[in-house]
């Protein structure tokens, strides 16, 4: 499962881990375990800033990543005297494990932090006290792995609705280039159809007009009287041609709003 960032949760997770280092810091300060305390938090704290970097990275870091912290958090609980508080370096892997894989598997390692978890709180404590503070990691762990999967899918619902914005405007683009495109194949047509009825009509009634003013040139030596008659034909044929013209010019102008 891909990764899409922490936010929140990854700076809850830090902020968890700072308050395990202070109160360990402080519990085993006269302690020959401080040292070892203080190192495995310090590498916990080390890992959990490069799993992200190395998630993205090394496909298969995270089947090393989680059995490490794991043992780190084991190895922090066993220390003596028993330190409560660090169990809650639980909650950052629950958190991240989530996040991580999909669910069979997110609910397997749920399962085994729960397992360990309660494990180490009965014991360290006994089962009444142990118990009352593992139902309140419980009620926190939930509450800041519900806030983490909500921040997640508003997220995802936030980019999905940007991609469908984007896909929206790019839709609206290639329909105006389509309109466009539509626009001059109609204005093609038009003239096309225009440059037929041109060559159909006017241009056959030109003709007739050259081949009568011809006719007309060769009656006036031989036979003068049927001029007027090729005259008239003449006028005739110009006023068709006029009115044609006339026509197509008229389909040519914009219509006007009423």
């Amino acid at each position: 499962m891909k990764r899409e960032g922490y936010q929140g949760s990854y700076l809850i997770g830090f902020i968890i881990i700072g308050v395990v280092a202070l109160r360990a810091i402080l519990f085993y300060l006269d302690s020959q375990n401080l040292l070892v305390a203080v190192t495995l938090i310090a590498v916990y704290s080390l890992l959990y800033a490069l799993e992200p970097w190395l998630s993205n990275r090394f496909a298969w870091s995270n089947w090393f990543y989680f059995p490490f912290q794991t043992a780190l958090v084991l190895l922090l609980s066993n220390l003596r005297p028993f330190l409560d508080i660090s169990s809650d370096l639980y909650i950052p892997l629950c958190i991240q494990v989530v996040r991580t894989f999909l669910r069979p598997a997110a609910s397997t390692w749920m399962a085994l932090y729960i397992a360990l978890l309660s494990a180490t709180l009965l014991v360290g404590m006994g089962w009444v006290n142990g118990l009352a503070l593992l139902l309140l990691f419980f009620a926190i762990g939930a509450f800041l792995i519900s806030y983490d999967l909500l921040y997640s899918r508003t997220q995802a619902d936030q980019a999905e609705s940007q991609r469908l914005l984007a896909d929206l405007r790019s839709a609206h683009e290639r329909l105006q280039e389509y309109a466009a495109q539509a626009e001059e194949l109609a204005a093609a047509r038009e003239r096309n159809r225009l440059a037929r009825e041109l060559h159909d009509s006017v241009s056959q009634v030109i003709f007739s007009i050259t081949l009568t003013s011809q006719s007309a040139r060769l009656l006036l030596d031989r036979e003068p009287a049927c001029v007027p008659e090729q005259i008239d034909r003449l006028q005739t044929l110009t006023e068709q041609a006029l009115a044609q013209l006339r026509s197509l010019i008229a389909q040519l102008r914009p219509p006007q709003n009423s």
